[in-house]
């Protein structure tokens, strides 16, 4: 295929000509876009086109492989944290639980009087559509639930409260 950069005012266009087996047959590709073309009919005529400039196409240089990304090294894997433990007795245990965010009950697993230990699920609260499961800090006994299940709570609302035991 011969390839050909051609002027068209002042556009450029590159465009591939290929004679196929048949000497009227061509394929032409214009834009990306493949045609064949056939001559039908060829005679002399006294219509001038006018000239244009064409100049055949430079060889295209390879395309440049496609380098990878540098990968980053490797962190080694880290432990999370340690979850702060039980209060000391000279701290004072939180007597309240008060919502982390502003949500829907859905669930409430404790009642009155029961006994939970540090990290038992209490509740679920529902945010922008996410179930969170709201544990208990402490051990303790439940002393009295402030919300229902289906109530609305805003942020620092009063859930549930402790009393000893």
């Amino acid at each position: 295929m011969k390839r050909y950069t051609i002027a068209i005012g002042d556009k450029t266009y590159i465009i591939g000509l290929q004679q196929q087996e048949n000497e009227n047959q061509f394929r032409v590709l214009v834009g990306g876009k493949v045609y064949d073309l056939r001559i039908l009919e060829e005679e002399e005529t006294d219509i001038a086109i006018p000239a244009v400039e064409i100049i055949e196409a430079k060889k295209e240089k390879p395309a440049l492989a496609h380098k990878p990304p540098e990968l980053l090294p490797r962190t080694p894997k880290s432990e999370p944290p340690d979850l702060p433990g039980s209060p000391t007795s000279d701290e004072e245990l939180p007597g309240e639980l008060r919502a982390p965010m502003p949500g829907v009950i859905i669930e409430i697993s404790v009642q009155p009087g029961a006994r939970v230990s540090r990290g038992d699920q209490l509740l679920v609260l529902e945010a922008m559509k996410m179930k969170n499961p709201i544990r208990s800090p402490r051990d303790g006994i439940v002393d009295a639930i402030h919300i229902q299940t289906g109530q609305s709570v805003n942020f620092d609302d009063l859930l549930l409260s402790y009393r000893e035991g």
